[in-house]
């Protein structure tokens, strides 16, 4: 009796049956990566063409740096305004941006990075993990509040700069753009930066 052809046909059936299997894993595989959650910008009707276009080029941005910590936070809202007292605002309860508009693209995108760092301070429990770094990075004792308690509007205008929370902000702006294109009286560190990009990237 010939053993030769079946084995060889079964041989075959089971390097079909792993190839199938091996392509269907690859397949569920890829289908978990295209549907991981990324963040997303969601502009308001408010916003100018112009400025949506910086807005998402600098969102693309701002996601290179934190992607490591993309799992953490959630969409953000973007919405411009005329009458903002200030040049920007972020409303936690909504995770919403306002910009004062219109302002140079320099003001613009200084202004959108430094808001979407307090949208991962507040929306990202692992945010935590970082202060005591960053405040020791910026010869500050580790026991120092992060921000105030109470209104911010009771907050008088000279104290922003030695608010740890407005100094990290502006620690994000460099460390997303480069430098700080709006100049601030809030101190950052070199060191500090390296704390958030240490972070950002999962160190």
């Amino acid at each position: 009796m010939d053993h030769k052809r079946p084995l060889g046909r079964a041989l075959l059936l089971l390097l079909a049956a792993f190839l199938v299997g091996g392509a269907t894993l690859s397949c569920s595989q890829s289908e978990g990566v295209l549907s991981r959650h990324h963040p997303q910008l969601i502009v308001d009707d408010s916003v100018a063409p112009d400025f949506e276009a910086l807005a998402r080029e600098t969102w693309d941005q701002f996601l290179d740096v934190f992607q490591a910590r993309s799992d953490c936070f959630g969409d953000v809202r973007l919405r411009a305004s005329y009458i903002l007292h200030s040049r920007a605002a972020y409303d936690p309860a909504s995770a919403t941006v306002t910009v004062r508009v219109p302002g140079t693209p320099a003001m613009l995108q200084s202004a959108l990075v430094h808001e979407w760092a307090h949208h991962i301070e507040f929306q990202c429990k692992e945010h935590r993990e970082l202060r005591r770094a960053f405040l020791i990075a910026q010869g500050l004792s580790p026991d120092t509040p992060w921000r105030p308690d109470g209104a911010w509007e009771e907050i008088p205008a000279s104290a922003w700069a030695d608010i740890p929370s407005e100094q990290y902000a502006e620690a994000v702006v460099v460390l997303v753009v480069g430098e700080r294109p709006i100049p601030t009286k809030a101190r950052v560190s070199g060191e500090a930066v390296s704390v958030i990009r240490d972070w950002a990237t999962g160190g």
